[in-house]
Formats: C-alpha cells, structure tokens, sequence
C-alpha cells in the first residue's frame, strides 16, 4: 500500500489526544453509608467493571476513527504495476487523434467529442498547479508548449478535425521528445484514439519507463465505407486526340454488397464520363474510364462516387500533362544518330533532338522523357552524374556503348547505378535466341513467337556480367546465354542497356523488324515525371519539370480560394517543392511563376483513414506487450465515466473511501456506546 501524501500521516500522532483525555479525565466517587449495604456492593462492583469496558470501547474508537480518518487523507492506494505518484510536480501530455476517422459516431456523439471530453476528465483528476500539454495530428506549434490547466482546457476546446494523418511511433516519438524540456519530475502522457489498424503502427519508438503513460481506446459505431483507393493511367501515352483508359481502384470496407453504383468522371469541370461498378462485401473492383483527350497543356480531373456517412474520400483529383509529342534525346559521340533520327525524327508522336557528347545540354534533362546514350566511347562524371539524377527522378535511359568503349568509364557509371558491368568485346558471332515477350515493352506486339522467328544477328559484342545484387531482366538473349539487352528499375525510372551499338559492325539490330517496337515502346512508356497526385499533408518533395526556373523565382500555389508560397529548393536542373501542411484541403491546384503557368498538381486525403478497422483493447495490450512497452497502459471507458477509470488506473485500487467509511463508522460506534450503554 503506498500513499499520494504520505507526509499528512505524521497525523497520526494525534491518536494520542483520545489516550490523554482517557488518562486525565478520572470520576471522584462519594461513599454513601446505608444500613445493608451487601447488595449495593455487589452493584457497585458490576457497575465498575462495566463502566471500565464501556471506558476501553470508547477509547478504541475514538483512537480508530482518527487513524481512520488521517489515513483517508493521505489518500493510501494500492499500485497498478510500477507506478508511483506525487500530489504536484506532475507534467501531463494528452493526444487527442483528431484524423478523419475520428468524425465517426460513438454512443455519444462524434468521437473527436468523446476525446475533448475525455481531456477534460484527465486534467480533472490532477492539480491546478500541474503543467499540461496538448498534442493532435497537426503537430502545431501552439502545442508544443506546457501550459497551465485553464489554458489548456481552451485548447482542448478548440480542436477540430484535420486531414494530417500520423502514425502511433509519431506521436509516441514526439511525445518524448517534448517531455525532454518538461521541468517537472513525474511525467503522464494519455492517448485519445479510435486506434485505427492502419495507424497503430510502434515501430522503432523506445518505451520511456519515465513516463506512465495510458493508452484510451475510443468505440464507434461500426460504419460501412466505400472509398476510391486510387488510379492510374493504363497507358503512359497521353496526346491530343488520342482514346486514353484511365484504372480506379474502389475498395469497400462494409459487410454489404454494392450494386450498379454511379462513378463519374470529370475533365476540367466538365463530365466526360459516367460509369457503374458492383463491389462484393469488404472487398475491392477496378473500373475502367475511357475518354478522348481533347486538349494539349495542363488537364485536370475528378472522379465521383456517392457513399455516407464517411465522405472525404468519395473524390479523387488527378492533374496530368498532354504533350504535342513524346520528347526524346540522343546524346551521340560524332553524329552517329542516323536509325534514330529515322525512327522518331519523322513521325509526329514524338519530338526529336540530338546532341554531340561534346555540348550535352544537362539543364534540358528535365524536358525529355527519354533519353539515348548512342554510341559514347566514355561516359564523363558530369554526364554521369545527371544521367543517374535523371532516371531516378523517372526518365527512360537507354543505352548503346561505343565502338571504342572504355570500359573502365562505362563500369564505373554502371556499378554507381548499382547496374550490371560490361566486360571485354566478344568477337564470336551469334544470333538473339529468345525474347521475353512478357515483359511490358512487348505486350501487345507478339500474337505468337514460332521456333523457327528470325532474330537479330550479332558478330560481335560487348557481354553483359550479370551479378545478383541487380534485378535486371533480359528483354533478349544470345545463343550462348548472355543477354542482349537488359532492363534495369532505378529510382522512378528505367535504365536499357544493350550489349551492342547501332553499328552494322557489331549487328544487325538497328535493320532488323525488332528495333522498332523495342525503342518506340520504350520511349512510349516513358510517361511523365509528374505523378498524378499527392497526399495533404505529405512532405515528400514534389518536382518541378522546367529549364527556365531560377533559384531567386518564387513559385506561387494556387486553389480556389487559397494562394501560398510553398518552400522552394533548387537541386540541379530541378525544383523541389515542400507545402508541409500549407494545402488545407483536397482539391486540383495550379502552379505559378510570374503569371505564367508552370504545372497543375492535385492533392488528395489519405487513404489510410479509409480504412475503419480498429484495435480493441485486447489486441492493443497484446500490441504493447509485443513492443516491450510495458510502462503503458490499456483504459477502458465504463458507465462510470472515463474519469474513474482513468484515476484507477494511475492510481490502482484507491482505498481513501474505504478508511473515511471506517472512520465513520468507529464514530457511530461511540455514539452508541455513550447513548444505549448505561
């Protein structure tokens, strides 16, 4: 049993006034004389001892009801675990998940309701000289801070709900991070959530056996959902004129199936589309748009659905860029251009240009989708260097070595990509054996491949040296098992190296029927680097295409009824943009500079929300048991009110009510004792 003012039970000394009011207060009694006084006597003596015990009855209780009674003040409880508790110097923390999935309705009311009143229980149960802090999803810097009880019970007060979403190892991180300022020697923390599956995530979080800390799991009523998880285009060739499919992906989180329901499409504000889909119970549908592009430049698109009482993500916004054609790049060592400029010089889907390797133009990167390393004897560190910067921002690279190939240049760019090497020219003559027609720059191309296909010849080539750290994938092989040319994922790009240049000493490939579909469905899958949408809240940099941005330009972000500066960082040739939480809402903005438009960017909310599994209390303690978080507890609201239980909880099993009955009762005994006995 242990005490939260252990100092007040030197009362108990006063247990010594009952004793010394006993000792000092002696009845002198008067000897009456009578003629017989035999039976008197007898009286006397049972009188007396009777009046002895009444004496030591009283005495006990009245000593009973003081130890009773100071022990009731020193509020004696018996801990939960390895708690320990002070009257003050207490520092309290209170998160209050105020995500989107907290607007769900509980027994009464909202839960983000539910939460701001569970705050207020919590600052109940300690001192008004206790020192609190308030900390939601918006990590805002007004919540930073201690404050005192009043102030924070304005705050609590004025939360609201938000589209920033944050995991449990967040909010767990920053917690501990703020109780490092915090002046005070006994530090609480509670957390106010529904617990959402998708956000109770501990991670690396480290448990703090400072902090007693108080997991409290908010209950709704279980409401079905319907979402749009997201979209894509099926083909990355966007042009004018041009039929275009775009995939939605809709999941269901109800227990009911849907049928024929609207999903609808609009292009710049009008609608394009009108579709329906059916969708079994807590499972998903992917659902197909098609629609002719009818405009160059900067589109932008909504897609619809109908579903309540969850609605933030019934909407999904997506920009995308319409070229007038597929801009691509050859980088030659001395002219050497001829099947590429014949390839995609003359034919309107894409727009062409060549450089030498002598005057490469690095800042013009950004504005080609693909771009053809055709025949270079070395590769330069600068050339390097922006070409890798390049794919990993989600450029097509391909690449043709040089007749004359360095190879200890070519090494060193391709093992810094983490690529295959090349190794020493292979004069014997061979022929391409198989071609992986699964592979996605094929689909489409090949009915059917028969034994007896004629593929490209091959007299002689640089081999491939294949290692198992690269997840390359052959698009064509030899005869004796080495690839031909090779497809290799890196960052948001693709790299295509080729083990021979587009020379009719080395093969016939560039004259052969293969080359054709090989590069032009490269280049056609190329697509943009700009993703369709973002997240709110996010703060993954988003990149702006565009040679002509200057570090001193200030870009301007555009809504409906909002504009912002958004935080800027010029690397390379690119733009990087952070807008933190500066994009309040889900909806299709533009980006400015100086009046002229730059890029249209779409934000939506995210779909983790969407997903309305919680953890119960028994697989958060089961969760918090896995972590080694055994300094957290798991609350469970009652009847009572969250107020008691969370007492109980920090406190164990509180006996102050126990002793002040006890005490009252030792005081009704020795009001009965001196009123019946006689």
């Amino acid at each position: 049993m242990q005490f939260v003012y252990p100092a007040f039970l030197f009362a108990l000394l006063a247990v010594a006034i009952p004793v010394i009011i006993h000792l000092f207060h002696f009845r002198r009694f008067r000897k009456v004389y009578f003629s017989d006084v035999s039976f008197l006597r007898q009286l006397s003596d049972e009188s007396k001892k009777q009046s002895r015990l009444k004496h030591w009855l009283v005495l006990a209780a009245r000593m009973l009801a003081v130890a009773f009674l100071v022990l009731a003040f020193s509020k004696p409880y018996i801990p939960s675990g390895e708690s320990q508790v002070s009257p003050e110097g207490n520092a309290v923390a209170v998160y209050i998940d105020n995500s989107f999935s907290m607007d769900a309705l509980a027994r009464r009311g909202r839960l983000l309701d539910e939460a701001r009143e569970s705050a207020r229980q919590v600052a109940d149960i300690y001192q008004a000289t206790d020192r609190f802090l308030l900390l939601t999803n918006d990590f805002e810097g007004r919540h930073q801070r201690f404050v005192s009880r009043d102030e924070f019970l304005s705050l609590v007060e004025e939360v609201s709900l938000t589209p920033a979403v944050k995991t449990l190892e967040e909010v767990l991180l920053r917690k501990n991070e703020l109780f490092s300022s915090a002046a005070q020697a006994n530090h609480s923390a509670y957390y106010l959530s529904d617990f959402q599956k998708s956000m109770a995530v501990i991670g690396d979080a480290k448990p703090d056996s400072s902090i007693a800390a108080f997991f409290v799991p908010l209950q709704a009523q279980r409401a079905a959902n319907v979402a749009i998880d997201s979209c894509w285009f099926e083909s990355p060739v966007r042009l004018k004129g041009q039929a275009v499919t775009l995939k939605v992906r809709i999941r269901n989180f109800g227990d009911q199936p849907l049928e024929n329901q609207p999903l609808r499409l609009f292009i710049n504000e009008v609608q394009r589309t009108v579709a329906s889909f059916s969708i079994p119970a807590f499972g998903q549908t992917e659902e197909s748009l098609t629609w002719t592009i009818q405009q160059e430049g900067i589109n932008q698109g909504r897609i619809e659905i109908v579903d309540y009482p969850v609605t933030f993500d019934d909407h999904l916004f997506f920009s995308y860029e319409v070229a007038s054609g597929i801009p691509v790049l050859s980088i030659d060592e001395q002219g050497q251009g001829t099947f590429l400029r014949a390839l995609f010089g003359r034919d309107s889907t894409f727009s062409y240009n060549s450089m030498p390797a002598f005057a490469v133009d690095f800042s013009a990167f950004p504005t080609y989708n693909m771009v053809v390393l055709n025949g270079l004897n070395a590769i330069s560190p600068g050339l390097a260097m922006e070409a890798q910067r390049y794919v990993e921002q989600g450029g097509h690279l391909v690449i043709f070595p040089g007749a004359g190939a360095e190879l200890s240049s070519y090494n060193t760019f391709l093992s810094t990509m983490g690529l295959d090497n090349i190794i020493r020219l292979d004069t014997t003559d061979f022929r391409v054996s198989t071609i992986n027609a699964q592979h996605q720059i094929y689909t489409g191309v090949f009915d059917n491949l028969p034994e007896n296909i004629d593929l490209p010849r091959v007299f002689q080539h640089y081999p491939i040296s294949r290692s198992a750290r690269s997840a390359g994938q052959p698009l064509m092989e030899l005869q004796n098992g080495n690839p031909f040319m090779v497809a290799y994922d890196l960052g948001r790009g693709k790299v295509f190296l080729a083990a021979v240049p587009l020379s009719d000493d080395f093969s016939n490939f560039q004259r052969h029927a293969v080359f054709v579909p090989t590069l032009v469905n490269i280049a056609l899958q190329s697509g943009s680097f700009q993703p369709l949408y973002h997240v709110v809240g996010d703060n993954e940099p988003i990149l702006v295409r565009g040679a002509a941005l200057q570090r001193d330009q200030v870009l301007t972000l555009r809504g409906a009824d909002m504009e912002i500066i958004p935080e800027q960082r010029l690397s390379g040739n690119n733009m990087q943009l952070f807008v933190h939480d500066q994009v309040p809402e889900a909806g299709n903005y533009s980006l400015w500079n100086a009046g002229e438009l730059v890029n249209g960017l779409s934000f939506n909310y995210d779909r983790r929300e969407s997903v309305p599994e919680v953890l119960s209390a028994s697989e958060l303690e089961s969760m918090l048991l896995d972590a080694g978080l055994s300094n957290i507890q798991v609350v469970e609201t009652t009847e009572a009110g969250l107020g008691q239980a969370l007492e109980q909880a920090r406190l164990g099993l509180q006996l102050w009510k126990l002793f002040l009955i006890l005490a009252l009762a030792c005081l009704l005994a020795e009001v009965l004792l001196l009123r019946f006995w006689r």
